[in-house]
Protein backbone atom coordinates (compact mmCIF):
# COMPACT_ATOMS: atom_id res chain seq x y z
CA UNK A 1 0.00 0.00 0.00
CA UNK A 2 1.38 3.23 -1.09
CA UNK A 3 0.84 5.71 1.22
CA UNK A 4 0.58 9.50 -0.31
CA UNK A 5 0.06 13.36 0.48
CA UNK A 6 -1.94 14.45 -2.05
CA UNK A 7 -5.64 13.55 -3.82
CA UNK A 8 -3.96 14.04 -6.93
CA UNK A 9 -1.14 11.73 -6.13
CA UNK A 10 -3.82 9.10 -5.09
CA UNK A 11 -5.97 9.21 -8.04
CA UNK A 12 -2.54 8.78 -9.93
CA UNK A 13 -1.81 5.66 -8.46
CA UNK A 14 -5.61 3.83 -8.24
CA UNK A 15 -5.87 4.69 -11.86
CA UNK A 16 -2.45 2.25 -12.13
CA UNK A 17 -4.08 -0.18 -9.62
CA UNK A 18 -2.25 0.81 -6.86
CA UNK A 19 -3.87 0.73 -3.28
CA UNK A 20 -3.17 4.12 -1.40
CA UNK A 21 -4.33 5.94 1.39
CA UNK A 22 -4.31 10.03 1.72
CA UNK A 23 -3.22 10.98 4.78
CA UNK A 24 -5.34 13.16 6.75
CA UNK A 25 -4.90 16.87 6.63
CA UNK A 26 -3.19 17.56 9.97
CA UNK A 27 -0.53 14.45 9.15
CA UNK A 28 0.25 16.42 5.87
CA UNK A 29 3.90 18.27 5.94
CA UNK A 30 4.07 22.23 5.72
CA UNK A 31 5.63 23.95 2.89
CA UNK A 32 8.99 24.32 5.07
CA UNK A 33 9.11 20.33 5.16
CA UNK A 34 8.09 19.47 1.70
CA UNK A 35 9.61 22.01 -0.14
CA UNK A 36 12.19 23.87 2.08
CA UNK A 37 13.72 25.95 -1.00
CA UNK A 38 10.10 27.58 -1.73
CA UNK A 39 9.35 28.20 1.92
CA UNK A 40 12.85 30.16 1.88
CA UNK A 41 11.97 32.14 -0.71
CA UNK A 42 8.18 32.57 0.44
CA UNK A 43 9.78 33.95 3.43
CA UNK A 44 11.94 36.17 1.30
CA UNK A 45 9.15 38.01 -0.22
CA UNK A 46 7.06 38.34 2.45
CA UNK A 47 10.47 40.23 4.32
CA UNK A 48 10.22 42.02 1.35
CA UNK A 49 6.74 43.00 1.21
CA UNK A 50 7.21 44.15 5.03
CA UNK A 51 10.04 46.24 4.51
CA UNK A 52 10.20 47.88 1.45
CA UNK A 53 7.29 50.87 0.28
CA UNK A 54 4.89 49.93 -2.22
CA UNK A 55 2.76 52.59 -3.98
CA UNK A 56 1.08 50.32 -6.61
CA UNK A 57 -2.50 49.85 -5.63
CA UNK A 58 -2.76 46.27 -6.60
CA UNK A 59 0.42 45.82 -4.45
CA UNK A 60 -1.40 46.34 -1.12
CA UNK A 61 -0.60 44.20 1.77
CA UNK A 62 -3.34 41.45 2.88
CA UNK A 63 -4.62 41.28 6.22
CA UNK A 64 -3.85 38.02 8.08
CA UNK A 65 -7.66 37.56 8.16
CA UNK A 66 -7.87 37.36 4.27
CA UNK A 67 -4.85 35.47 3.95
CA UNK A 68 -6.51 32.98 6.26
CA UNK A 69 -9.53 32.61 4.08
CA UNK A 70 -7.11 32.52 1.19
CA UNK A 71 -4.98 29.70 2.00
CA UNK A 72 -8.14 27.80 3.32
CA UNK A 73 -10.19 24.91 2.13
CA UNK A 74 -11.86 27.11 0.03
CA UNK A 75 -9.12 26.67 -2.61
CA UNK A 76 -10.57 22.84 -2.76
CA UNK A 77 -13.99 23.71 -4.04
CA UNK A 78 -15.11 24.23 -7.42
CA UNK A 79 -18.14 26.64 -6.89
CA UNK A 80 -19.96 27.56 -10.88
CA UNK A 81 -22.84 29.34 -10.52
CA UNK A 82 -25.02 31.18 -7.84
CA UNK A 83 -26.25 30.21 -4.59
CA UNK A 84 -28.87 27.66 -4.65
CA UNK A 85 -28.12 27.21 -8.37
CA UNK A 86 -25.09 25.67 -8.76
CA UNK A 87 -23.33 23.53 -11.28
CA UNK A 88 -21.90 20.77 -8.71
CA UNK A 89 -22.92 19.75 -5.14
CA UNK A 90 -21.66 20.34 -1.83
CA UNK A 91 -21.62 24.05 -1.90
CA UNK A 92 -24.12 24.78 1.09
CA UNK A 93 -21.12 26.67 3.43
CA UNK A 94 -20.13 28.10 -0.18
CA UNK A 95 -23.29 29.50 -0.64
CA UNK A 96 -23.84 31.05 2.93
CA UNK A 97 -20.25 32.60 2.80
CA UNK A 98 -21.42 33.98 -0.67
CA UNK A 99 -24.83 35.20 0.55
CA UNK A 100 -22.93 36.48 3.93
CA UNK A 101 -20.88 38.82 1.23
CA UNK A 102 -23.48 40.67 -0.82
CA UNK A 103 -25.42 40.95 2.45
CA UNK A 104 -22.68 42.82 3.88
CA UNK A 105 -21.55 44.44 0.63
CA UNK A 106 -25.45 45.81 1.03
CA UNK A 107 -25.04 47.11 4.32
CA UNK A 108 -21.70 48.65 3.47
CA UNK A 109 -22.55 51.09 0.76
CA UNK A 110 -26.13 51.23 2.29
CA UNK A 111 -28.18 49.93 -0.85
CA UNK A 112 -31.67 48.45 -0.63
CA UNK A 113 -31.35 44.61 -1.53
CA UNK A 114 -34.83 44.73 -3.39
CA UNK A 115 -33.44 47.55 -5.60
CA UNK A 116 -29.40 46.16 -5.64
CA UNK A 117 -27.93 42.84 -6.60
CA UNK A 118 -24.33 42.58 -5.66
CA UNK A 119 -21.86 40.13 -7.44
CA UNK A 120 -19.01 39.47 -4.87
CA UNK A 121 -16.80 37.07 -7.35
CA UNK A 122 -13.44 37.94 -8.25
CA UNK A 123 -12.63 39.09 -11.03
CA UNK A 124 -9.98 37.27 -12.54
CA UNK A 125 -8.67 33.59 -10.35
CA UNK A 126 -4.93 32.25 -11.26
CA UNK A 127 -3.19 30.04 -9.17
CA UNK A 128 -0.39 28.29 -9.77
CA UNK A 129 0.02 24.48 -9.02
Amino acid sequence: MLSVPSTLTAAKALFRGMAVTVRPFAEQPTLAEADPLMSELLHKEEKRQFEELQLIASENIASKAVLEVLGSALNNKYSEGYPGARYYGGNEFIDQIETTCQDRALELFGADPEEWGVNVYVYIYISGY
